[in-house]
């Protein structure tokens, strides 16, 4: 039996398993084959820069090197933030309880998604009572980590058809462009005089 997550709120628990809900079972996906004019399926390959040696997948890794081109084990590096100070390794959402905070429709706007989560339950009753909380278009909020990680993912917990999902991603940070320039002062020109002084010489 997969291993169940824990949300808190207002000091009650509950408990369920996600399911990942895949655009492939959801919308299908279309297969490329190709073959040769023998009906035998082709391997992708790559050509290297020489115009003759030909990598077959599953022939190249990836490696880490020091500035003198030595392979580096990774269990011999760490995690900084940009300050240069080590990272804190944030645990799995699995080992502990969620809390979850009121979040709005705001929120599920100005996340970039990229993984959805279908919840399920064992117990009927405590899928009725978070139902019960999301209602009327409630938002829950949280940080998850499927696994321990150095930085957590934004989650938000909705409800849709009777049915509750998990949305993980990115909280984006909109910029918005202010008008600060000042407003021009214009000085208004002397009205002058619609009389005119009469000048007797030239009479």
């Amino acid at each position: 039996m997969a291993k169940n997550l824990t949300f808190v709120i207002d000091e009650q628990k509950f408990a369920a398993g996600i399911t990942k809900v895949d655009r492939d079972k959801v919308y299908g996906f279309v297969e490329e084959v190709v073959s040769d004019k023998s009906g035998n399926i082709c391997e992708t390959g790559n050509l290297l820069d020489d115009g003759q040696t030909l990598i077959l997948s599953g022939a190249t890794a990836l490696k880490t090197v020091d500035l003198n081109n030595q392979e580096v084990d990774k269990k011999t590096l760490k995690t900084v933030y940009l300050d240069g100070k080590d990272a804190t390794l944030i645990p799995s959402s699995y080992d502990g309880e969620i809390e979850l905070t009121k979040g709005n429709l705001n929120d599920l706007f100005n996340l970039e998604v990229t993984t959805v989560y279908q919840l399920t339950w064992e117990d009927a009753t405590s899928k009725t009572a978070m139902l019960k909380l999301l209602e009327g278009g409630n938002v829950f909020q949280f940080v998850f980590n499927y696994r321990a990680d150095y930085e957590g993912a934004d989650a938000l917990l909705l409800s849709s058809q009777s049915e509750i999902f998990l949305l993980t991603g990115r909280m984006l940070e909109f910029e918005y462009l202010e008008n600060k320039s000042a407003i021009p002062q214009v000085d208004e020109a002397p009205v002058e005089s619609a009389e005119e002084e009469v000048d007797f010489g030239m009479l």
